[in-house]
């Protein structure tokens, strides 16, 4: 691995060109070489056959969509480059589809009044955490971190959201709940936390914790963990929070569950720590959905490796609601490359299955469609108000990115942080702080 410039992040070593020619020669690299270049449609034979096809005509009760997104920049002190914080903006969005149809039939709108349409029902959440060689003063950088997490938690009130799902407050404290607990940041003893709390101390030693702690985001003690990793997982759990927010409040009213998608620009998933949260979202799911209630919410996956396979396939699925449901050993197997075991499969970081959709002529997307309790092998039956979710999507394709929705290119602009010119303005900024100035 070459040396890198720690201002632009690129490598500054000259690559060796002669290399090339000992790599090239070699029969199995010739091989892959050859299936490489090979542009050939995939053979009609070995194209999958669609699970089903979802009726794009029929009534859909959905009328608007809120969508959530967000982005990262790190950015170095010039003068110290050594030092790195990272900025998150996460933004979320709700527009409904009579706003969309109106801009359809106006496209030559005032940008300004368009912006001010769109703009009226966004918020954003803003945080900042520091990456490398710096800490808050008097503060570790644990400390710093984990302060650093708590109070964004709570000048957001995204406490309420995370309450919500840690405790599982839509079910009665009678009935049968999971007891959360944590070990104590400072004795390492077993913390049961209280119904509700967002702070609590550990009865053996008195520490004090807060709800963020729970989620381990400041303590993380994989060895593979870097500090910019925190940062976009971080970001994942203010996203999730931010959705859930929004759902908390709306679950109880359900005129405005049956008629809204929740709509989340990624997978649905949660790695490492936050991970913890998964079980609660399925098990809200699933009790909504006993409940004889009406939950939309999907994830719209737009890169990685099920993407590539989408594309792959999209030849095979050939009418608009043409859908294909991925089962979990089928992942594991024929697009990570790994070996599955029934035996040893544990999946706690999903809370979504992965279905490919022709929404239309030219779009094929990647979803992720909640089934509540895990299903390893899931069918139609097991995705929630997965029909209507089609629907509705195939009303609001775009053609400004390949496959793209039109939900999700708004969302992408509310929070996405560039290197240029924004992460210039951030870099100003954090120089600003750092001379003292004004």
């Amino acid at each position: 691995m070459s040396y890198v410039d720690p201002k632009t992040g690129y490598p500054i070593e000259l690559a060796n060109k002669v290399g090339h020619i000992k790599l090239v020669q070699d029969p199995m690299i010739q091989r892959l070489i050859e299936c490489f270049e090979d542009t050939r449609p995939t053979d009609a034979v070995a194209l999958p056959v669609p699970d089903g096809r979802v009726d794009l005509s029929a009534g859909c009760p959905i009328v608007q969509i809120v969508t959530v997104d967000g982005g990262q920049q790190a950015v170095p002190n010039i003068a110290r480059p050594e030092r790195q914080i990272g900025f998150i903006q996460v933004a979320a969005q709700m527009v409904r589809v009579e706003t969309l149809d109106y801009l359809k039939a106006h496209p030559l709108a005032d940008p300004r009044d368009v912006r001010q349409l769109l703009s009226k029902f966004t918020d954003h959440t803003l945080a900042a955490l520091p990456i490398a060689g710096m800490h808050m003063p008097k503060m570790t950088v644990r400390e710093s971190i984990r302060e650093a997490i708590h109070r964004f938690l709570s000048t957001y009130q995204l406490y309420d959201a995370l309450r919500f799902l840690v405790y599982r407050e839509w079910r009665a404290a009678d009935k049968d709940v999971d007891v959360p607990q944590m070990d104590c940041l400072n004795c390492n003893a077993t913390v049961l936390l209280p119904r509700h709390a967002i702070e609590f101390v550990c009865e053996s030693c008195s520490h004090g914790h807060k709800l963020g702690d729970y989620l381990l985001m400041s303590t993380d003690d994989s060895e593979e963990m870097g500090r910019l990793e925190l940062v976009s997982s971080f970001r994942s759990a203010l996203e999730v929070l931010a959705l859930f927010s929004t759902i908390a409040k709306a679950r109880e009213h359900p005129a405005v569950m049956d008629r809204t998608l929740f709509l989340l620009d990624g997978p649905l998933l949660l790695r490492a720590n936050l991970a913890r949260l998964v079980e609660p979202i399925r098990d809200f799911v699933a009790d909504h959905r006993a409940a004889g209630r009406n939950i939309y919410l999907v994830g719209v996956e737009k890169g990685g490796d099920i993407r590539a396979y989408a594309d792959e396939i999209s030849a095979g699925l050939t009418e608009p609601g043409d859908y294909k449901i991925l089962s979990f050993p089928f992942i594991v197997e024929q697009i990570s490359g790994r070996r599955f075991n029934s035996n040893t499969y544990r999946n706690r970081v999903n809370y979504g299955a992965k279905v490919i959709v022709r929404l239309g002529v030219n779009h094929v997307v990647v979803l992720n469609v909640p089934t509540g309790a895990f299903a390893l092998d899931p069918t139609v039956v097991d995705l929630v108000g997965f029909e209507a979710i089609v629907r509705i999507l195939s009303k609001v394709v775009s053609y400004r990115y390949e496959n793209a929705l039109i939900p999700v290119v708004l969302i992408n602009e509310a929070a996405s942080i560039s290197n240029q010119p924004s992460g210039g303005i951030l870099e100003q900024f954090v120089k600003k702080i750092l001379d003292g100035a004004d």
